[in-house]
């Protein structure tokens, strides 16, 4: 290879290296594993897109509730959040904690509320997410 081709070359691959170093996890593919209050697991496949890396580690949420974390707090492989879940009748005071790497995410959400009138003492959930590749098949189900 001619040394300007060898230079090019580097010049292109060294930012996309420096930029990928530079996420928490890494985007792409990865399986979810889900584990609410003990009664419901789900597993899903979801493409991380970088915009959406902090709120996949730290603001886990599903369409069904509304998920407000006034503390987020991520560095070193550990994450740390507090916050609400809600919808109509609902209201949950929730925080959570973990550890995650570029490769895998696991986490553990506590917590207490009520349903409509009745109080409920114990909410719990358990998060596990494994990578899969850097490249999404068509059609995947995107993080948002």
């Amino acid at each position: 290879m001619p040394r300007n081709a060898a230079l090019a070359v580097c010049l292109l691959v060294l930012p996309l290296a420096a930029r990928a170093a530079s996420y928490p996890i890494n985007p792409g593919y990865w399986e979810v594993k889900e584990n609410w209050l003990g009664l419901v697991h789900q597993t899903e496949r979801v493409c991380v897109e970088p915009r959406n890396i902090v709120k996949f580690l730290a603001a886990p949420c599903n369409h069904i509730y509304r998920c407000v974390y006034p503390v987020q707090q991520m560095g070193g492989g550990k994450i740390h959040f507090e916050g609400t879940w809600s919808k109509r009748g609902e209201l949950y005071h929730v925080r959570g904690s973990g550890d995650y790497s570029p490769t895998r995410v696991e986490l553990g959400v506590t917590g207490h509320g009520h349903w409509h009138v009745m109080p409920v003492p114990n909410v719990s959930a358990s998060i596990r997410g494994a990578f899969l590749g850097p490249d999404c098949p068509a059609g995947a189900k995107h993080f948002k």
